[in-house]
């Protein structure tokens, strides 16, 4: 079975992990090399943050942030698949003329519009479950029925890719582990995340240092532990791919994995 691995690109200032005002294109360039040299088989170039409370920027900022980038990246590694994590059109646009294969769209209501765009340019689109924005989404944290409310959700969304054109080989979904979810709503989305294995589609997670691994007074890099133990979690539950910061670890964890499969 194919497992990969998407590395995490955060040309921001404000992510919750590894925001930095100094980040620049020589940084960046060499965090993608890293991620590559480490096992990754995607990298996740994104520009605006979207934990929760985050501050929204304009799609402007957002291209001044990664659009170089991008154009670097797939100058230098032609063969990796570039994801950009956007839910904006006009950024997703230029992202794909500029080589992006993936959008990574985390706002839980793609536009029609994206999966056009997403179709004509042959490239691929990640549908996370979400609800409001990073200013709301905490607030909307009500289910009646957890699991079967995002299945519901993300159901109608590969139903609406598939009517704009899009194939299943070109749709990914994500149940959005952190977006509209609380602490415990989180971890039992965890403990059930093979109920969305059946879908016809790739099943992303993504995991990476989130709020809810952290036991007390930890702060996001001190998650490593519980990250890699969540990702070996989501593994067992049928993940396809794994969104992740650790890279060099989590390909570890992988290689374990799929050796304790061969052997069961």
């Amino acid at each position: 079975m194919t497992k990969q691995i998407m590395g995490i690109v955060n040309a921001t200032p404000d992510s919750f992990y590894d925001g930095d005002p100094q980040n620049n294109l020589d940084k960046l360039l060499a965090k993608c090399n890293q991620h590559i040299a480490d096992g990754a088989d995607i990298l996740d170039i994104g520009g605006e943050s979207t934990r929760p409370g985050a501050t929204p920027v304009s799609a402007e900022e957002e291209l001044v942030r990664t659009l170089e980038l991008i154009k670097q990246a797939r100058s230098r590694w032609p063969n990796i698949t570039l994801s950009q994590d956007t839910f904006k059109i006009p950024v997703a646009l230029e992202g794909l003329k500029a080589g992006i294969n993936m959008v990574n769209d985390i706002s839980g209501t793609p536009d029609p519009e994206m999966f056009k765009l997403v179709k004509d340019f042959g490239a691929q689109i990640v549908i996370t479950h979400s609800r409001g924005t990073p200013q709301t989404m905490q607030e909307m944290t009500q289910y009646d029925d957890l699991l079967q409310e995002i299945k519901d959700f993300l159901s109608a969304k590969i139903t609406q890719a598939r009517q704009c054109g899009l194939t299943n080989e070109q749709i990914i979904i994500d149940p959005g582990f952190g977006f509209a979810k609380t602490r415990e709503q989180n971890y039992h989305l965890l403990a059930h995340a093979d109920f969305f294995t059946n879908m016809g589609v790739r099943l992303l997670i993504g995991l990476s240092h989130k709020k809810f691994l952290s036991q007390p007074a930890e702060k996001p890099p001190k998650r490593k532990t519980q990250t890699l133990c969540a990702h070996f979690a989501a593994l067992r539950a049928g993940a396809d791919i794994l969104r992740v910061h650790d890279v060099k670890e989590t390909k570890k964890v992988i290689n374990f994995f799929l050796e304790l499969e061969a052997n069961s």
